[in-house]
């Protein structure tokens, strides 16, 4: 099971901070930040089930910019383990209710991009190999 967020910081910040801006200036103005953290988790990446970094840094994130967060939601198929999903709600009001959903997890697989932020992570996964692990299929995009 991957980590669930709902509400990533993106929209969070869209909709506290810069809801008088348009589109194009939320984004001028909100890049560098957000690219900051996109390195980051980039640069950090989990295997699934293991997200605990990355489950923190939202949570703070999303705290950061007002949304009331339950960290540690869902349920593995393996009882005693520790979820990392993080819920992140922020009241706007009345009207419609936007939900918006990601997965963190990275995979199994080596890093050979030669970015300046690319993993160098080595874990462990759940048969005990160690393993390169990268964000191979965009999941670290999603925030």
């Amino acid at each position: 099971m991957t980590i669930r967020l709902l509400l990533p910081l993106s929209l969070a910040v869209a909709l506290t901070s810069l809801a008088q801006q348009t589109p194009q200036q939320i984004a001028d103005t909100e890049l560098p930040s957000l690219l900051t953290i996109y390195k980051d988790v980039h640069n950090h990446p989990e295997l699934s089930t293991q997200e605990e970094r990355t489950s923190a840094l939202l949570a703070k994130e999303l705290k950061a910019v007002g949304c009331n967060v339950t960290e540690n939601v869902g349920k593995y198929e393996k009882s005693d383990q520790k979820c990392f999903g993080v819920v992140g709600l922020m009241k706007n009001g009345d009207g419609p209710v936007v939900l918006v959903r990601t997965d963190l997890d990275a995979l199994p697989v080596q890093e050979e991009t030669g970015l300046p932020y690319a993993s160098t992570v080595v874990t462990k996964n759940e048969k005990g190999d160690e393993v390169h692990v990268m964000h191979a299929c965009g999941h670290d995009a999603h925030i």
